[in-house]
């Protein structure tokens, strides 16, 4: 059995990294099948073509921002190879599972949720009987029906999971001297902030690798690639204090000289921590403010307060800790006024790299489920078509309060400002 997986298009700036989630995937298959991985973003469209042409299971994975490359893909790859059996996952199609097998007969089957185990029985089950009915965790068209089999448990033991099969993929695009390498240190969000769809993905809470299986993955690295920056993209590194600290000692006890980031949370930094992680070699925060009202922080459930927020910033700079920090514009019932006040919490903050974006209806989060009551509404019938064509934000939601002009007004306005503290 020939498997390909191939990562979808989509419109970005800077460096391109492994993606993870089919790096994870062909480790956890390629023992037992035959695996090629395409990553569309920097790979020909001749090159996947042969790999489609010779595959008999092709697996697409994809996120909202590139959803059209990826069933324009899926597409693609079942006229190459009609008898091919198509196969997307990840957060959308997750989500969004029955609407599309309803919508485009060219996809066969949605693996939802964590893929590893799922896609594995499911090529297991497709060299055997066929029968998806007994294939947890998918959705899948039945002659005239889509039917939907019962969710598969989570795995339980991270540490059993294979380390990504970062050799599948170019040493020259992804490893060369710059490069930062990506690394997940646990998987889920115990919070619900109501336009992140994480939580739903990873079934409402985290679940941990432990530190030494982490850092026996740095380690890994630097032998092989000989990179030693890195970046955690946990949703958030911090949510558990004792494994961050775990994974410091761990990595400072080995004497690994690395340079690292990690997305965390404001209520998460204490002293001690903070201190830990700069001598570990941390170097950068990624911080969600998302709003400079705390009504609005309140409304979106993130469950942090303005003055933590502007304590976290200020122990980041007292230990020289870059700060990247990012926020949403248009949350519902928002007025011009209150995003202005947002822009002006922002600056005041005084990060080092700021990233204004706009408001997205997620499938799987509750603005996207209520959007209706909270008068929200996408100006176009397909509005991931521009999200994903457009290397930086665009507004494409309007809310009661506010259209889309007044959005990109305020969106200017931030930039211009951020401009004018650079002179």
């Amino acid at each position: 059995m020939k498997v390909c997986l191939i990562n979808p298009p989509l419109a970005t700036e800077g460096a391109h990294y492994v993606p993870l989630g089919l790096a994870y995937l062909a480790a956890f298959v390629r023992e037992f099948y035959d695996v090629t991985v395409c990553d569309a973003q920097v790979q020909s469209t001749d090159s996947i073509t042969k790999m489609v042409t010779d595959a008999d299971v092709v697996g697409i994975t994809c996120i909202s921002h590139n959803v059209p490359s990826a069933l324009n893909l899926a597409a693609a790859a079942k006229h190459i190879n009609p008898e091919a059996v198509i196969v997307m996952g990840g957060p959308h199609v997750t989500f969004m599972d029955t609407e599309i097998l309803q919508k485009n007969r060219f996809v066969d089957i949605i693996v939802r949720h964590e893929g590893e185990e799922t896609f594995k029985e499911l090529v297991d089950t497709l060299c055997q009987d066929n029968d998806l009915s007994r294939v947890r965790g998918i959705t899948y068209r039945k002659s005239t029906t889509v039917e939907r089999t019962s969710d598969r448990p989570l795995i339980q033991d991270l540490d059993t999971v294979p380390f990504p099969a970062r050799d599948m993929f170019s040493r020259e695009t992804y490893y060369t001297e710059g490069h930062v390498v990506q690394i997940i240190s646990g998987r889920g969000c115990p919070y619900q902030c109501v336009f992140c769809s994480c939580s739903a993905m990873w079934g409402h809470r985290v679940r941990l690798r432990s530190p030494e299986n982490v850092v026996d993955e740095i380690e890994e690295v630097l032998n092989i690639y000989s990179i030693d920056k890195f970046g955690f993209v946990d949703d958030t590194f911090t949510i558990v204090e004792k494994q961050t600290v775990g994974i410091c000692e761990e990595i400072m006890k080995r004497g690994l000289h690395i340079k690292w980031a990690c997305n965390v949370r404001a209520d998460t930094l204490t002293e001690d921590l903070v201190s830990l992680m700069k001598e570990a070699g941390c170097t950068r925060f990624f911080m969600g403010i998302e709003s400079g009202n705390q009504k609005t922080l309140d409304f979106v459930k993130k469950k942090i307060g303005i003055q933590q927020i502007r304590d976290a910033v200020k122990l980041a700079k007292k230990y020289s800790i870059e700060t990247v920090l990012s926020c949403i514009l248009g949350f519902p019932n928002e007025t011009y006024a209150d995003i202005q006040k947002t822009i002006d919490f922002m600056i005041s903050l005084e990060g080092d790299r700021y990233f204004f974006n706009f408001l997205l209806l997620y499938p799987g989060t509750e603005l996207y489920n209520y959007r209706k009551e909270l008068k929200l509404q996408y100006i176009t019938d397909n509005p991931w078509d521009k999200v994903e064509k457009t290397p930086f934000p665009i507004p494409t939601v309007e809310t009661g309060t506010l259209t889309v002009y007044d959005l990109a007004q305020l969106y200017l306005e931030a930039k211009a400002r951020l401009e004018l503290l650079k002179e």
